[in-house]
């Protein structure tokens, strides 16, 4: 009986040794398995769904480790790719967070929305691609003939003319320009009017501006020796981009004029004007309406109203056509002219 009782203990010490080393070979595994899942979370907060770059392009996949310059990124279509930092704008991963995808930090840099870091990436300059000098001016502008002979039946010729220069940068628009008819009708001069402007905008936010301008124009035919016009406005730029400009403006204008026949008047004006023009089709024609309205404050039924409207059609590399009326309203003309003046005109043209 001794015998069998000394051999129970030393069966109860293996079974116990055998049970903690099980116990510990688990404990070994299952710390094992929670590294390597630690491990792949640490690496999934730095994978990224989405590569915003700086051209605005997003690329979707996943990050792979990469050096100094370059990250290693596979697309969802298994493409792997080796892509620069310099033209990495930020990573985004899947709860929609942003990181500098310089360092990879996992404290988001900024939490923004999609929407908004496409925004960012287009404001950053393309790789090689220089930032413009927000000083530096950007020039634009036309110039515009047309005319036409009759020497059959009728003894017709008529000519005319225009042309607009711009020079635009961050808060600045310089305009300046000029236009000139001419027409006779067996041997009676029908038209004859020059007009040369000038305009200064400065930018006080992206949208809203302050200006100044001055016109002088001539009409023999409304015996119009001269026309003064000089004002002080405030405007509101709706839109300024390649298809579509629209904007207004308002303020007081002091205009003088002296007429063939000796008289002379002087009012202090208020005046509203509006610029517009827009492409349609991908450039394949452009319609424009620009006009100005000038009405006296003593002497409201004298108001004076001037437009351009029309069409533009590219007719090849920087040549255009342009089909245009001009209407214009003096509600107090000099004794014996019309109040009202149309003229139509085709041109071809150069811009830039």
């Amino acid at each position: 009986m001794k015998k069998n009782g000394s051999a129970e203990p030393a069966l109860d010490s293996i079974f116990i040794f055998c049970f903690i080393n099980g116990m510990v070979k688990k404990f070994i595994q299952n710390m094992t398995l929670t590294t390597a899942v630690l491990a792949l979370c640490g690496t999934a907060a730095f994978a990224a769904d989405t590569l915003i770059l700086k051209n605005g392009d997003r690329i979707s996949g996943q990050m792979k480790p990469g050096n100094e310059t370059s990250i290693a990124f596979q697309t969802h279509y298994g493409a792997d790719l080796l892509i620069p930092l310099s033209q990495i704008m930020a990573v985004q991963n899947d709860a929609g967070e942003v990181y500098d995808a310089k360092t990879l930090v996992p404290e988001p840099i900024v939490s923004i929305e999609p929407e908004v870091a496409e925004e960012m990436a287009s404001s950053e300059p393309a790789a090689g691609e220089e930032e413009k000098d927000p000083k530096e001016y950007k020039w634009s502008g036309r110039v515009n003939l047309g005319a036409s002979v009759d020497d059959g039946n009728n003894q017709k010729k008529a000519f005319t003319g225009d042309a607009e220069v711009k020079a635009r940068n961050e808060k600045n628009r310089w305009i300046a320009g000029a236009d000139a008819n001419f027409a006779n009708d067996e041997g009676v001069e029908t038209e004859n009017d020059q007009t040369v402007f000038g305009e200064y905008n400065r930018f006080l936010s992206e949208k809203w501006f302050i200006g100044a301008r001055q016109d002088f124009e001539k009409d023999k035919i409304s015996l119009l020796d001269l026309r003064s016009t000089s004002g002080l406005f405030a405007g509101y730029q709706f839109y300024e981009q390649d298809d579509l400009n629209l904007k207004v403006k308002f303020g007081g204008d002091y205009i003088f004029e002296d007429f063939e026949t000796g008289d002379r008047e002087e009012n202090i004006a208020a005046s509203w004007g509006l610029n517009y023009d827009q492409t349609f089709w991908e450039d394949m024609f452009t319609l424009f309406h620009d006009h100005t309205f000038d009405l006296p404050v003593d002497e409201t039924d004298a108001f004076i109203f001037q437009s351009k409207s029309g069409v533009r059609v590219p007719v090849a590399k920087n040549l255009v056509g342009t089909a245009q009326v001009d209407f214009d309203w003096d509600n107090a003309p000099a004794a014996g002219i019309r109040e009202q003046d149309t003229s139509y005109s085709l041109k071809l043209g150069y811009e830039w």
